[in-house]
């Protein structure tokens, strides 16, 4: 993620316990950022990751082996349900 350049006008408030402040701080400082930069940078990230999920979908070998044969090979109750919608389009 690249530092934007965008002012910042919206805050923000969080409550945190000591020991999460001291860890959070601590990762900040590791990283050479203020602890803003470090909860908006990782807010950021955990947002891409939570909407990323939202349109991906993960198979596993057997579920994609099953999804892909289905694909080839549909029952017959998907095939007349797909001309059913095929007629009325």
């Amino acid at each position: 993620m690249e530092p934007t350049t965008r002012p910042k006008t919206r805050r923000i408030e969080v409550r945190l316990s000591d020991e999460e402040r001291r860890l959070d701080a601590a990762a900040a400082s590791a990283l050479g950022e203020s602890l803003s930069d470090f909860f908006r940078r990782a807010a950021e990230a955990r947002a891409h990751e939570v909407l990323a999920d939202q349109h991906q979908v993960a198979l596993g070998e057997q579920e994609a082996r099953r999804f892909l044969d289905a694909l080839e090979r549909p029952d017959e109750d998907t095939v007349a349900r797909l001309e059913n919608l095929r007629s009325r389009a």
